[in-house]
């Protein structure tokens, strides 16, 4: 017969294992937001959302309009989320609605309301995207203290934020400055390369297509060489300016929230001026070949080509298939610099040879700027980055 103690302790060691075999069951997900509202002013400003949960979770702008950008795009538990606000120069409000969500589909908004500005231009018709091009100047060539790429990233850094940019050209990125890329904007951009100097386009000395990946899905992604075998690596940049190669890349966007398909094409033009001109024709021979669907079509870069009206000059040559938005758009519509290349010395730009052309139906100009705005009284690049807003029916 089991004795009275030894029966009470299997009673207990029962017990143990019958809860140790149930497992705690996990706390229900929640999440809130403050403020619930912000209501912003015209001017362009950053504002904060507090987040409390108990969960991961991701936050998304819906409709992925282009005049917000957040600094993050996830997160888990409380934390911080900024909401940088483009400035608004139309009269009418504008809203947007900033969607957090748990894994469990546990969601909350912050509404965001920006006012209009009295007196301001009528809202444009048509969804509007911020497209735009920069060289961010080759790292590792510079050897004064104050544009080292050590220091001068961060300024660049943050240029690339101020830009705001929905779709970017960026020219002369190396190895390590693509992997910066990644590193430091992947939040919000996402960046595809092509370094014309390795046939399979992978490499050093790069150029590329950044978007906002909160916005877009990228599809047919191609490079060529501006030679007369577009298909084929060659050292077709040649003269009393050096050696090099040089081509373009492209690809189709996809904007999530409304379905529109545009073609984006970057360039790094020919830094010698007769390879420049005789294969300039190429580019427009490529956007005919890859957008065969004729879909909305921008052409950006650094094409080391001041504007000309003679025949047969680079300009001539792309502007005779895209238009250059600068010539189309009136003074109060132009703001920045009238030069996008600056060498280090001159705020208002030398001349300008970066671009952004489009071509196709329904697209409407808005404005135009080449960003010259300094950091601690220092340039980011030897280019001054240059954008242009563009309304799409």
């Amino acid at each position: 017969m089991m004795r009275p103690g030894r029966i009470y302790l299997a009673f207990f060691l029962a017990g143990v294992l019958a809860c140790s075999c149930r497992e705690k069951q996990p706390d229900p997900e929640v999440i809130s937001v403050d403020p619930e509202t912000i209501n912003a002013a015209s001017s362009l400003d950053t504002y904060d959302i507090m987040v409390s949960s108990n969960a991961a979770w991701e936050v998304s702008v819906e409709g992925a309009p282009s005049w917000v950008t957040l600094t993050r795009n996830s997160g888990h538990d409380d934390a911080k989320v900024g909401v940088r606000v483009s400035e608004n120069k139309y009269k009418d409000a504008r809203e947007a609605s900033i969607l957090f969500k748990t894994a469990a589909g546990v969601s909350a908004r912050t509404l965001l309301v920006q006012e209009g500005v009295a007196g301001g231009d009528e809202s444009p018709d048509g969804r509007i995207f911020r497209i735009g091009s920069y060289n961010l100047r080759m790292s590792g060539l510079d050897k004064e203290a104050a544009y080292v790429w050590d220091v001068r990233k961060e300024r660049l850094k943050k240029s690339l934020i101020d830009c705001n940019f929905d779709i970017v050209g960026i020219q002369e990125v190396s190895t390590a400055t693509q992997a910066w890329l990644d590193s430091e904007l992947s939040s919000q951009y996402e960046f595809k390369y092509f370094s014309p100097y390795a046939q399979r386009g992978v490499g050093d000395r790069a150029q590329g297509i950044g978007f906002r990946k909160d916005a877009f899905v990228l599809s047919d992604w191609h490079f060529f060489w501006a030679s007369g075998d577009p298909d084929s690596m060659s050292a077709n940049d040649t003269g009393s300016q050096g050696e090099y190669k040089r081509g373009g890349c492209c690809c189709i966007l996809t904007h999530k929230a409304s379905g529109l398909k545009l073609f984006i094409m970057n360039n790094h033009g020919c830094l010698n001026a007769e390879p420049n001109k005789a294969y300039a024709h190429v580019y427009a021979e490529q956007e005919q070949r890859f957008n065969p669907a004729g879909l909305p079509s921008f052409f950006v870069g650094d094409m080391n080509a001041r504007e000309s009206s003679e025949e047969g000059s680079v300009y001539k040559t792309y502007t005779a298939w895209w238009q250059d938005p600068y010539m189309l758009l009136d003074a109060s519509r132009k703001s920045g610099a009238s030069g996008t290349y600056n060498g280090y010395s001159n705020i208002n730009g030398r001349y300008r040879i970066d671009y952004v052309f489009f071509r196709g139906e329904g697209i409407t100009p808005v404005q135009y700027r080449c960003e010259n705005k300094l950091y601690d009284g220092l340039y980011a690049s030897d280019h001054f980055p240059v954008w242009v807003e563009f309304a799409l029916k």
